[in-house]
């Protein structure tokens, strides 16, 4: 089973290596020199892996270098999409997101005025938002540490299959940020509006490492990841409750702290509510189990 999950999921990050290397070469593209630093570290990560798969020594350690190097690849090739998916310039669906929000009886201007107006409030929203990597990193040991590896898979297929889709979504409805559409701010203010326009006018060809960027509007990718960590310590009361408080703020943080419309926040829940359900549907069917490293024990911690 292990072997088996674990060669899908290279074979799925090589398969779109390959299709993005032939996008970028078709459309005038290069990998940024930043690309090979992340390689190396993936190359160590694999090295320490195999090194402890043959000894036979610690699992736990060689379950973490091995997830490491599989995540830090899926994000680098989603990362690089993410890019190569803004380039396709389709019209701004800013005005669309605007009129969908007030629909649902959200107005962005007074909740952003709101938020600044108190300085605590925004300080934990901006607490909370920029808590993603320390969560992500934190399930990662967690897992591997408590022998539930298979959390770690589940993790990573979630990440994968909505990170197509997020993509998908930023490739078919492209739009800038609602502090630019509301004229609050100069699109030079921020750095990922500049790689955006850059990809869009075609003056940006450097992709991937340093230019990774967000650059996608709806859905939102932190909102998805929110309720993924939340959701992978379900087995854990406490752990939960706090991650239920964490990432609820989290995802309040994203109109402000993540320049994201209210819809690009109900469209990532639904999103990730979405590929929870496939990936939990497609890890019982005993003649495709691909999802989990290895079957799911009673944990008790």
């Amino acid at each position: 089973m292990i072997l088996r999950n674990s060669s899908l999921k290279w074979l799925l990050l090589i398969a779109l290596s390959c299709a993005e290397w032939i996008w970028m070469k078709s459309a005038g593209f290069q990998l940024d020199d930043d690309v090979l630093r992340h390689g190396e570290l993936i190359v160590v990560l694999l090295l320490v892996s195999w090194v402890y798969f043959y000894t036979g020594r610690e699992r736990r350690i060689m379950e973490l270098s091995h997830f490491g190097a599989q995540y830090m690849y899926l994000f680098l090739v989603l990362a690089v999409l993410s890019y190569l998916a803004v380039s396709t310039n389709k019209p701004l669906a800013d005005r669309h997101f605007d009129t969908l929000d007030r629909a649902m009886g959200f107005d962005w201007a007074a909740w952003k005025n709101w938020v600044f107006a108190h300085p605590w409030f925004r300080f934990v929203l901006f607490v909370a938002y920029h808590s993603l990597p320390i969560q992500l990193f934190f399930c990662y040991i967690y897992n591997a540490h408590i022998r539930a590896s298979w959390r770690n898979s589940e993790i990573w297929w979630i990440t994968f299959v909505s990170g197509l889709v997020t993509i998908a979504g930023s490739a078919l409805f492209p739009a800038s940020n609602p502090y630019v559409y509301y004229g609050l701010e100069d699109a030079n203010h921020f750095e990922h509006m500049q790689h955006f326009l850059g990809l869009r006018t075609g003056t940006l060809h450097i992709v991937g490492g340093g230019n990774d960027e967000g650059l996608i509007q709806l859905p939102s990718f932190h909102t998805i990841l929110a309720i993924m960590l939340t959701y992978n310590v379900r087995h854990n009361r406490w752990l939960f409750l706090i991650a239920a408080v964490l990432n609820g703020a989290l995802i309040l943080g994203c109109p402000t702290e993540g320049s994201h419309y209210f819809i690009d926040l109900v469209v990532g829940a639904a999103v990730a509510a979405a590929t929870i359900w496939v990936v939990r549907v497609l890890d019982r069917q005993p003649a495709i189990q691909w999802v989990t490293l290895e079957a799911p024990v009673q944990v008790t911690q």
